[in-house]
């Protein structure tokens, strides 16, 4: 059995807009040789030295992710990515952090802990990176998700989660207000008999490691190809 990796630290922007028929987000399609290759996701990397003060080993156990300097580091970074691979600009003390991603910790797995913040109406031309990216376009999250469930819009299992979230807002300020809540996404997975589960704070089976422990839900259970997915909440 594999060793489990050490996590690092990355930050991902959400640019949002006011499009004909509501929110729009701007997604990009990962080269396929990259990480997530392939897949459609928002603009984002790995946190840099030049960002900003972060730690450079990260005790899980200990880490306050909502120190208010690294949140700052992750807003920067966020924003540098965005310019890199889209063109946009936004600023940092303008991002809303939206949510926080922490991946299982398994074998062999590849592992980011990664701030995700809403950045509204950024300015520039979109001018997609090729060195990363091979598309880029402005979707609603309702239309991305129907197009994923037909099997034409690739998304990782973040991706999928944020954009079932956005596709209750109507606006970018609505989006925003409901950020007041930062949603944390500390991942444990259970591998059922039925299918795969992905489970977070605010599931009972988060604390307790019972997948099948009474109280509320906040998980994705997936189906053991990698298809149809289906997510309850807790509220």
């Amino acid at each position: 059995m594999g060793s489990v990796a050490a996590i690092r630290l990355a930050a991902t922007a959400l640019p949002l807009r006011r499009g004909e028929d509501g929110l729009e987000v701007l997604m990009v399609r990962r080269n396929a040789e990259l990480a997530f290759g392939g897949m459609w996701t928002f603009p984002g990397g790995a946190i840099d030295p030049g960002d900003g003060p972060a730690p450079s080993e990260v005790d899980e156990s200990a880490q306050r992710w909502d120190a208010p300097e690294l949140v700052r580091t992750a807003a920067r970074a966020a924003a540098r990515e965005t310019t890199e691979e889209t063109g946009l600009v936004c600023d940092p003390d303008d991002l809303t952090w939206f949510s926080h991603w922490i991946p299982p910790r398994r074998p062999g797995l590849k592992r980011f802990a990664t701030w995700f913040f809403l950045a509204v109406e950024p300015q520039g031309e979109l001018v997609v990176d090729p060195a990363e990216n091979s598309d880029a376009r402005w979707v609603t999250p309702a239309g991305a998700l129907d197009a994923c469930a037909d099997g034409h819009f690739p998304l990782a299992v973040p991706t999928w989660v944020t954009l079932d979230d956005l596709r209750h807002f109507d606006s970018p300020a609505a989006a925003v207000a409901a950020a007041a809540s930062v949603r944390m996404h500390h991942t444990r997975h259970f591998a059922t008999d039925a299918r795969p589960i992905l489970v977070w704070p605010g599931d009972a089976a988060h604390a307790s490691g019972d997948v099948n422990a009474p109280g509320p839900r906040n998980r994705v259970e997936m189906s053991p190809d990698g298809g149809v997915w289906s997510r309850t909440t807790s509220g």
